[in-house]
């Protein structure tokens, strides 16, 4: 029989709104209700890029249409998990796709009631109105405890049963320990027995998977927050608990989170985190078989995210992510060029001839031999300067079963594999720039900022003593800036109507767009920051008969580009002539 715990067996008492209960000799607790409260600063959508997003793409926006997704929540004694399916936010009426949310209940208690929590994370998660995935309508709910029961089949039950989810949310923390602060060394065990079990369905499922911490900084919980293979979402203002992973014989000294979102709880970062997931899976549903495997949308995930709002983010050459930020806060933008950007092979050729240039956003999904290397070429350019340079490498733990038999007994094994970067300006490989060699990580992250005009060589390595080849998921993003900006895009000595038409025509050109389409700034797209340089700089006209009827008068053209400053752009410094 479930009981409802005490004050004293609380995994935390500070946690706000935390309702804490012990099933199958197991505790767990909700991290804090996700609505939008008072304390955030503006519209946590603005903040992660979604409205840039749906500014440049309109109606065209991944929506989350066509991907199956999971929510799992804690229940508490009866158990009570299911959102509020009557609530507006799951109807069909304000549903891009006119199409009610579906719920399907993996647990069997969904005629026990709707938990408030529940209801919150899955607007957070998928609602019409609240989310950033609502048109995502398939989606099978589960109670916490359950699913550790009965899916994962921990501590000692058979192989965990299979979930056809591309992403799956985790908006709770929990422990097998009935004091969390004094586990017995069997308690411990069962932990490490759930999270291998959990990374087992990861990476043989390919699921992206959102999981919660603590809404205070003490000690990480350890379900499920220090696994391998799942995603451990932060806020932005930095107060959930974070640091090195402390679970002994499964992983010590990992930063987690890996990434944060500003949101005032962490159950609200984690599902808008899902959110986020689910968008860029819909994103990937035609052919991009490869970009929806779990190793490559965590990379695509955490190097999207943007360091600037952190000015004590930091990484070393040994420990990736920042203990406190991860990659960083959540961006879809970013994330979504990625995706754009499309695939490129990384080259085996050790002398360089053969090394593809990558464009300027973009991933790779590949397997690495043991001691194998693999190239990838970025280029800076001639006149420009690289304002950023993110890459991440992740890659799963394996969990093999060692005794097959009625139980499970879940193994891990963990790659090593490194980044390093080069200037090959002068010859193959020829400078050191950075590198990133954890040893205990299964990401790596290399992190750059005011690199200079040339060829820069990134080699992901597998380290020789490495028992098999592995599959990693690589992403990157570039992101440049003309020296001197320039809204002169026919060269012709003077900026007028011909070159905001040259503009206008480029405009949206989201990767790729040289200066001679509307680039004014170098950045690779055609927004309203190069608008905004064809303003500053806009000169007198030509003689009237040089001008086409179709080239607005200069009063005109001046009202107009006024009209299309308000539409957003990246978040970014633009130099302008001074």
């Amino acid at each position: 029989m479930t009981s409802l715990l005490p004050t004293s067996h609380v995994v935390n008492a500070t946690r706000p709104l935390g309702w804490t209960f012990r099933s199958v000799a197991l505790v767990l607790a909700w991290v804090g209700f996700g609505t939008l409260a008072s304390g955030e600063s503006g519209d946590w959508k603005d903040h992660i890029g979604y409205t840039q997003l749906v500014g440049v793409l309109g109606s065209a926006t991944p929506n989350g249409n066509g991907v199956p997704i999971s929510l799992v929540e804690a229940g508490g004694a009866t158990p009570i998990y299911f959102p509020n399916t009557a609530d507006s936010d799951f109807g069909a009426a304000s549903d891009p796709s006119g199409t009610a949310v579906v719920f399907t209940d993996g647990s069997g208690g969904q005629s026990n009631g709707s938990s408030s929590h529940a209801t919150s994370m899955a607007k957070n998660f998928f609602g019409n109105t609240s989310s950033i995935a609502p048109a995502a309508n398939a989606v099978t709910v589960y109670d916490a405890g359950g699913f550790i029961s009965n899916v994962l089949r921990a501590p000692n039950g058979g192989t965990p049963l299979p979930q056809n989810f591309r992403v799956q949310n985790h908006s709770w923390i929990g422990s097998f320990a009935a004091d969390a602060n004094n586990p017995t060394t069997a308690e411990l065990n069962n932990d490490r027995r759930a999270l291998r079990r959990y990374d087992y369905l990861i990476d043989t499922y390919e699921i992206t998977a959102l999981v919660g911490l603590n809404n205070n900084t003490a000690s990480l919980p350890r379900l499920l927050g220090q696994g391998y293979n799942s995603i451990a979402v932060g806020r932005t203002d930095g107060v959930h608990s974070s640091g090195l992973t402390n679970l002994v014989d499964y992983g010590v000294g990992r930063s987690k989170p890996d990434l944060v979102v500003p949101r005032t709880t962490t159950s609200a970062a984690t599902a808008s985190a899902s959110s986020a997931a689910t968008l860029l899976h819909s994103a990937v549903l035609a052919g991009g078989e490869d970009a929806a495997k779990s190793e490559t949308m965590k990379a695509i995930l955490l190097a999207g995210a943007t360091k600037e709002e952190f000015p004590s983010w930091s990484r070393t050459t040994t420990q990736p992510l920042d203990d406190t930020f991860g990659a960083g806060e959540l961006n879809v933008y970013n994330s979504y060029l990625m995706i754009e950007g499309g695939q490129t092979v990384g080259s085996t050729d050790a002398t360089g001839a053969m090394v593809e240039t990558v464009s300027s956003s973009g991933w790779d999904y590949q397997t690495v031999n043991p001691g194998g290397d693999l190239f990838y070429n970025f280029e800076v350019p001639v006149g420009s300067t690289a304002e950023e340079l993110s890459i991440l490498l992740a890659w799963n733990v394996e969990v093999t079963d060692i005794s097959p038999g009625p139980a499970f007994t879940g193994s891990e094994s963990l790659a090593n594999l490194d980044l390093a970067l080069y200037d090959s300006s002068a010859g193959f490989l020829d400078t050191l720039v950075d590198t990133s060699t954890s040893t205990v990580d299964n990401v790596e992250h290399i992190y750059q900022t005011g690199l200079g005009p040339g060829t820069y060589t990134l080699r992901v390595s597998g380290a020789p003593s490495n028992p098999t080849e592995r599959d990693f998921g690589l992403a990157w993003r570039l992101n440049t800036l003309f020296d001197t900006p320039s809204a002169d895009f026919d060269e012709d000595g003077d900026v007028d109507g011909f070159d905001f038409l040259t503009w206008q025509r480029g405009f949206n050109t989201l990767l790729g767009a040289p200066h001679a389409i509307g680039d004014a700034n170098g950045d690779g797209d055609v927004d309203s920051a190069d608008a905004a340089i064809f303003g500053a700089t806009f000169g007198p006209a030509p003689p009237p008969l040089a001008l086409s009827s179709a080239v607005p008068e200069p009063t005109a053209l001046a009202m107009l580009i006024a009209g299309m400053l308000w539409l957003p752009t990246r978040r970014r410094r633009v130099h302008l002539p001074t």
